[in-house]
């Protein structure tokens, strides 16, 4: 046989190049993941070892069954579990009275305790007060996530294909040259031959030419890592925490799960979640999360806010895409549909048509001719001029809808316009951060547009039998996790209720709206000046912003009064930026956020809280001011949520301003009350005020109530018990 040597060694330098490359590649991989485990081990070392100074040493009575001379060590100064964690068993024999076989045993106590503690307790990194272990993760976690970005997770694919070449690179040394040929044996020629033969066909595969394209990229993203980590960490958080979830192999927390019956867990967790094609890293109960969407084909997740429902329903559709489907349908309020263009785009590989505004005919059609992820609104849906059998033809897969809540209400137009895209695609999503509000009927009436076997058996049985029935009950179509459970390492979330004056307000108009019943302008009477004064109110959220300014934290200020948005917008003057309000487009909210997001100097959002506290994330604020109370709790957690949520590296401060011998004090009592109705229901069940109203609360009863209270308060004889909820300037 004739051999083109020169073309052999040309061929063979190239894999050995290749595998070289992988393995470098490989090697780098498994060097920052054990770094990253290594750093994550010492950052976390003090908080646990801080934990087991808290523990006395009585606690080795609880540990175990044989007896501990607990008044003998604490005599030689081991006061607490810590203490006996630092020493070693050869300083603890040295103790009159201790064995060694006791020394060991208690070492071995202490360090179980250790393991136990270390399981229990969450590792944050405080953003301004870094370790050098918390830098060293940092870095650490940037290194993996400029890795993983490049070689788009192919990482898992390198080593099968870096072992097939190296083995036959092998078997080919006698190709190396002429003379070396000349004195081999015909079966080394054979294998030799052979393996070349075999190196040609893996470097032909397309699979290989993309894998080692992907090392090549991952290898340089490593050399050009940014030099300011620390500053990439704050603005890409939730992606690092994801990482260092995965490396240090966290178990996702069961409890938010424990309403799913074994067999439907064992289904969930044995389903394949492709995120080949997704930008991102998932968390542990993130992919769990897809994995339910397409186990059960058609369900509600319920995640608290801020917990990346989008990224989940997502991943869900990546999947359905990889698996061959071609065609999806996203229905949201037109004021997040920005969002949720940038997120796609963003998180995925997905084509996009956004049908909405003017020309949304053309995008309907284009979308019909061309497939892919189609995204519109309710009310834009409602104009699409085709019949069923024009659905039923398209054969969308999945339909999300967002806002789920928005479908609650079976006779509306906006329902039965859903209902005929729902009823015709073999996967639907419903996502929803907002409790499902009034009636457990409400709830029955999603659950039926998902399954309507299911709707007919919920009932208010399982209501009154209590949430942990009903939850159970509608576990196989309904996930919902709290934050609590899932980001453990969110920081802290600071409530302070800043009791103002009535210093400065026009006393009179209060007392005018109270007298004729006009309990949305008692809400705003606070913010009533004086002629030349500042209301109390007013004064205290400038020096908040202030404050605030000075330490470098940015705010988000929400109140559900226009008039009260254009005062505060007037005060702050430069150092404001909005208003976000009912009336401002979704991509002109999504430009203010961006502003106010990328702006390195600290401002200071203003919003109305319907408008601005739903569907955006707002992680650049780490101050959020309240202007006065909301009737319904959902509104306020809502709005928090805009700012602590995944992706916060910051403690989240909130201040509320209250007014005393007001509507306000009323309002922020009653809110108290129903926010622990609604945590016994709502966020484990997800319907919100459900409890509430079962008391007979409602708003038009409770801003009477509170009318009426003011009025003998304040000594008003009016019998007029007319109360008006008019929302005139909104």
């Amino acid at each position: 046989m004739r051999i083109n040597f020169t073309q052999s060694r040309a061929r063979l330098e190239e894999a050995s190049r290749i595998v070289t490359d992988l393995e470098k590649l490989l090697k780098e991989q498994e060097d920052l993941i054990s770094a990253t485990q290594a750093a994550a081990s010492q950052a976390k070392e003090s908080k646990v070892l801080l934990e087991l100074a808290k523990l006395s040493i009585d606690r080795f009575k609880d540990a175990t069954q044989e007896s501990v001379r607990i008044e003998t060590l604490r005599k030689y100064g081991f006061q607490n579990v810590a203490s006996v964690y630092n020493s070693s068993a050869l300083a603890l024999e040295k103790i009159p009275g201790i064995t060694l076989i006791a020394a060991q045993s208690l070492k071995a106590l202490a360090d179980q305790m250790y393991q136990a503690v270390a399981q229990s307790i969450s590792y944050g990194i405080d953003i301004d007060d870094l370790t050098g272990a918390d830098t060293d993760l940092i870095e650490n976690l940037q290194g993996l996530d400029y890795l993983r970005a490049a070689t788009k997770n192919q990482t898992s694919k390198m080593k099968p294909i870096a072992q097939t070449i190296r083995n036959s690179l092998t078997n080919t040394q006698p190709l190396n040259s002429r003379l070396r040929w000349l004195f081999t044996g015909s079966e080394k020629k054979e294998r030799a031959l052979n393996a070349l033969q075999e190196i040609s066909f893996s470097m032909g595969e397309p699979s290989t030419i993309a894998v080692v394209a992907a090392a090549r990229l991952g290898l340089n993203a490593l050399e050009k890592r940014s030099a300011a980590p620390v500053e990439e960490f704050k603005t890409r958080s939730s992606d690092y925490y994801a990482i260092l979830e995965e490396v240090t192999n966290v178990r996702p927390n069961t409890a938010a799960n424990r309403h799913f019956n074994q067999d439907l867990l064992d289904k969930i967790e044995s389903q394949e979640l492709d995120t080949s094609t997704i930008k991102a890293t998932l968390r542990q109960y993130q992919t769990f999360g897809g994995k339910f969407a397409l186990t059960q084909g058609r369900v509600i997740i319920g995640d608290e806010m801020g917990l990346g429902k989008t990224l989940q329903a997502i991943s869900a559709i990546a999947h359905r895409n990889l698996s061959g489907a071609t065609r999806f349908l996203v229905v949201c309020p037109a004021s997040v549909i920005t969002n949720w263009m940038r997120e796609v785009d963003a998180r995925s590989e997905l084509p996009i048509i956004k049908i909405h505004g003017e020309d949304h005919k053309t995008s309907l059609q284009l979308w019909i001719e061309s497939s892919g992820i189609g995204i519109t609104t309710y009310d834009t849906l409602k104009s699409f001029e085709i019949t069923v059998e024009q659905i039923a033809a398209l054969g969308v897969d999945t339909v999300i809808v967002d806002e789920a809540h928005y479908i609650k209400n079976i006779s509306t137009g906006r329902t039965r316009t859903i209902q005929k895209w729902l009823d015709r695609s073999p996967h639907v999503i419903f996502l929803t951060g907002t409790p499902l509000e009034n009636r457990v009927e409400e709830f029955v009436a999603l659950a039926t547009l998902l399954d309507s076997k299911m709707g007919d058996d919920l009932s208010r049985v399982a209501l009154a039998a209590g949430p942990e029935s009903f939850r159970r009950a509608v576990a196989p179509i309904y996930l919902r996790r709290n934050t609590e459970e899932v980001l453990q390492e969110l920081p802290e979330l600071i409530e302070v209720v800043e009791y103002c004056t009535w210093e400065g307000v026009d006393e009179q108009n209060y007392i005018d709206a109270v007298a004729s019943g006009n309990f949305m302008a008692m809400r705003r009477a606070a913010f009533t000046p004086k002629p030349d004064m500042l209301p109390s109110k007013l004064e205290r959220l400038i020096e908040l912003v202030e404050e605030s300014f000075e330490s470098g934290q940015k705010v988000i200020v929400f109140s559900y009064f226009r008039s009260v948005i254009e005062q505060v917008m007037h005060a702050l003057g430069e150092r404001a930026i909005g208003p976000i309000t009912g009336s401002v487009s979704s991509t002109q909210r999504q430009n203010i956020v961006d502003q106010f997001q990328n702006s390195s100097a600290p401002l200071a959002l203003v919003g109305q809280i319907q408008a601005a506290g739903t569907g955006l994330n707002i992680q650049a604020a780490s101050v959020v001011i309240l202007c006065e109370p909301q009737i319904k709790p959902s509104l306020e957690v809502q709005a928090i949520a805009r700012a602590h949520r995944m992706g916060q590296v910051r403690k989240v401060q909130v201040h509320r301003l209250i007014l005393p011998d007001s509507v306000d004090e009323h309002m922020f009592a009653i809110l108290a009350r129903k926010q622990n109705q609604f945590d016994q229901y709502a966020r484990d069940s997800d319907l919100a005020n459900s409890a509430t109203d079962a008391k007979g609360v409602s708003e038009e009863s409770m801003a009477k109530v509170i009318v009426m209270d003011e009025r003998r308060r304040l000594g008003i004889t009016n019998t007029n018990e007319y109360i008006s909820l008019a929302e005139d300037e909104n």
